[in-house]
């Protein structure tokens, strides 16, 4: 069995788990409208990168006690293929799956706190799995491709309601473990050399294959839908 294949059998196993757990709490519980259960991203950070990134969630049940949900992203600006003629350059195709649980701060307020909870803030974190493709150059380069899985988190405020529906802020971190393998290349008489090549191996570090600053649309705004009564 190849590590590729570990890595999305670990990952499908985890999601089946989840799942079960959902359609139990939706037996139980109050129902949400289909709608309600989308949401749909896009990340500001990638934007200024030039890189098109949408992403969509869907919650795993339709229970008002459910606070997981399965999305998939993609990213792409094109063929991720080293260019020799060009000195500066940046294209990454990335696409992944993630499985997440939103959170409540408390909303008990205990004798003598002075703080308010807040009750406006939704946590989340989760798991992900994925494969990149990539290629940059600015005077030195570098291009090729990884699978990449680890840990997602952290947290949405709402910002604008509109007429059907609402805008909330994602801001969070992806970090783990990556599989890649890579060319290096340097700029030289007016063209890229390549001048080291590495085979497929376990990066030594974890990778940030994500910085968020993001908008997401909901039917029902992150303020509502998860409520504090869920257990």
């Amino acid at each position: 069995m190849t590590n590729r294949t570990k890595v999305l059998f670990l990952f499908l196993a985890m999601l089946g788990a989840i799942s079960v757990r959902a359609y139990a709490q939706q037996k139980t519980s109050e129902k949400i409208s289909p709608k309600e259960r989308w949401a749909f991203e896009t990340n500001a950070m990638d934007w200024l990168l030039l890189l098109p990134n949408p992403k969509v969630e869907f919650d795993l049940s339709s229970s008002t006690d459910n606070r997981w949900v399965v999305g998939i992203g993609a990213k792409w600006n094109g063929n991720a293929k080293i260019s020799m003629n060009e000195r500066i350059q940046m294209k990454i195709n990335d696409y992944r799956l993630e499985v997440k649980r939103y959170a409540k701060p408390s909303f008990t307020v205990k004798t003598g706190q002075s703080r308010i909870p807040k009750f406006w803030r939704t946590y989340y974190w989760g798991f992900y799995a994925g494969y990149s493709k990539f290629a940059g150059a600015w005077g030195k380069g570098i291009a090729g491709d990884m699978f990449h899985a680890g840990l997602t988190g952290g947290w949405q405020l709402p910002v604008y309601k509109c007429k059907q529906g609402a805008i909330d802020l994602d801001l969070g971190l992806s970090v783990g473990a990556a599989y890649a393998e890579y060319d290096k290349y340097k700029y030289e008489d007016n063209h890229l050399i390549r001048t080291k090549s590495r085979d497929r191996h376990f990066l030594p570090y974890p990778v940030v294959s994500d910085i968020r600053v993001g908008f997401v649309y909901r039917f029902s705004s992150i303020r509502n839908k998860y409520s504090q009564r869920q257990k």
